[in-house]
């Protein structure tokens, strides 16, 4: 039979041996801004939904909670949940806390909206 090693590496991109940064591609949902993007930035906007919800955010200086993004977005809560963590993590939302919620806000001086210029 054919027996694979275990615990090889294979396919390793030869960035990650140099050291070196990589950028992506901006993806086609993404209107305007820069062409490449960094990995922190491309996490926030490389997914379609994550986007939207940039952009939602965006139009509201007041904030959300999740219950009313999950209406906006019409995703389920654990979902939206997700993706604010993931935004949360690349500086792109800020939290307040209200009460028994919390307030998210779009941080408008993260790295993604002042060098990459990703539009929302």
């Amino acid at each position: 039979m054919n027996q694979k090693k275990v615990g090889t590496s294979r396919g390793r991109a030869k960035h990650a041996k140099r050291g070196e940064k990589r950028s992506f591609r901006r993806p086609k949902w993404v209107k305007g801004g820069e062409e490449w993007l960094c990995p922190e930035c491309y996490k926030a906007v490389g997914e379609r939904n994550r986007y939207k919800l940039i952009c939602i955010l965006g139009r509201s200086p007041a904030g959300f909670t999740v219950s009313s993004l999950t209406k906006a977005l019409r995703l389920k809560q654990p979902t939206v949940t997700h993706h604010l963590q993931t935004l949360r993590e690349v500086d792109a939302v800020e939290t307040f806390p209200q009460g028994r919620e919390r307030i998210y806000k779009l941080n408008r001086d993260a790295h993604c909206f002042e060098e990459c210029k990703i539009p929302y």
